[in-house]
């Protein structure tokens, strides 16, 4: 959902890295690598991004991989770059990392992409719990992590709802101004709802954990 849903990933990546745009503070030329990080990704996703940068006037000596290491798939391609600097391979790169969930609904994932295991080494191995453990759906482990460490839904949702004040007032500020480079003609976080309440949060209903859970569309985000 949102402004940019019907805007591919690599449009994302390209106007992020164009350089007409004011945030690019160096030549496209003077980019030797590229790392962008991405979890559900098409077959064809290198090659959609090498369009992207390309299109962005990066020149086609510059080089580019992607990285898959879920959620902190961003944050791993920021990594590979700046490991790549320290040890001298690259002097400039660049680490990104996109996605569209609304694209990929993680609802329908294993339905329409199940994973090519051999099942039956898997459930009988010695480690068979934690191997099936991995398809626990994020959203149960947050149930579970709350019921471990107690955290009860009042709670949960007074802390998005300050969560969402401090970013109203720091977006009104223009404290996020320097940091988002225009995708099209969004230029700003639409996310962020500046007249959420705990109360209003409260009477969402749990998602995955319909009876006695504390997750919600509202807190989880």
């Amino acid at each position: 959902r949102g402004v940019l849903l019907k805007a591919p990933q690599p449009r994302h990546d390209q106007d992020a890295t164009d350089p007409a745009s004011s945030a690019y503070l160096i030549p496209p030329s003077d980019v030797q690598d590229i790392c962008v990080g991405n979890v559900l990704s098409p077959p064809t996703s290198a090659v959609s991004f090498r369009m992207a940068a390309l299109s962005a006037d990066i020149p086609h000596t510059t080089s580019l991989s992607t990285t898959n290491r879920q959620c902190s798939s961003g944050l791993q391609a920021i990594a590979n770059i700046a490991h790549a600097i320290q040890s001298g391979s690259i002097s400039i790169g660049i680490g990104a990392g996109v996605e569209s969930m609304s694209s990929d609904p993680m609802h329908e994932l294993y339905d329409k992409f199940p994973p090519q295991v051999d099942w039956e080494v898997v459930q009988n191995c010695r480690h068979s719990r934690d191997a099936m453990g991995c398809l626990i759906p994020m959203g149960v482990t947050s149930e579970n992590v709350s019921k471990k460490y107690r955290l009860d839904r009042s709670a949960l949702d007074r802390f998005a709802a300050e969560s969402h004040r401090k970013a109203a007032r720091a977006q009104s500020l223009g404290k996020f101004r320097a940091e988002i480079t225009p995708v099209g003609d969004v230029s700003r976080d639409d996310g962020i709802r500046p007249d959420t309440t705990a109360e209003t949060l409260s009477k969402l209903k749990p998602v995955f954990d319909k009876a006695e859970g504390s997750t919600t569309a509202g807190n989880s985000s």
